[in-house]
């Protein structure tokens, strides 16, 4: 098996520990696929040495780069104007962006919350417009309905619209005291 690029740029550069730099040392002698790496690998850290920037340039770049932010995002004139008197900017297409969406809401509102419903129309299910005394109903939750709920009459009155022949006898009257 032959040794990856990122271990031998290490035994390039003379980083790698004693065991493991013998074993590559060894592997190198009779691999000549992995020394081929290596030559183009040592070759390629030989041009980027000699394309390294002197100081000189290197200060020069720095002084053009940190002027050009001095001059674009830092201007001193501003720097020492109050808040309320710096320049904001806006750009155009963000700007419609916002009143065209500002349109449209306000434009659905009107049109979803018109008060121009006819009379009687309802505007909810259960709801009449416009509210008054004829038009209040009083709306409860019964839940499960339960013979609890009804009298003895409803129920006959019930089950006779239902067809069903009814016979009630009594045992007993007790009064109630």
């Amino acid at each position: 098996m032959c040794v990856d690029d990122e271990l031998l740029s290490t035994y390039l550069d003379g980083e790698l520990a004693d065991p493991w730099k013998t074993q590559v040392s060894e592997h190198l002698q009779y691999c000549s696929a992995c020394r081929l790496r290596l030559g183009q690998l040592s070759s390629l850290q030989k041009r980027l040495r000699v394309a390294e920037l002197t100081d000189s340039e290197m200060r020069r770049s720095k002084d053009r780069v940190l002027a050009f932010f001095e001059e674009t995002k830092f201007p001193t004139s501003e720097a020492k104007r109050p808040f309320w008197r710096k320049k904001f900017e806006v750009k155009l297409a963000p700007a419609l962006l916002s009143a065209a969406a500002f349109v449209v809401v306000v434009i659905g509102s009107f049109v979803f919350f018109s008060a121009n419903t006819p009379q009687g129309q309802e505007i909810l299910p259960g709801v009449v417009a416009p509210i008054d005394s004829e038009h209040i109903r009083q709306v409860t939750d019964l839940g499960k309905p339960n013979l609890g709920m009804f009298s003895l009459e409803q129920i006959i009155q019930h089950l006779d619209s239902l067809g069903y022949s009814v016979k009630i006898e009594m045992k007993a009257v007790t009064p109630i005291d």
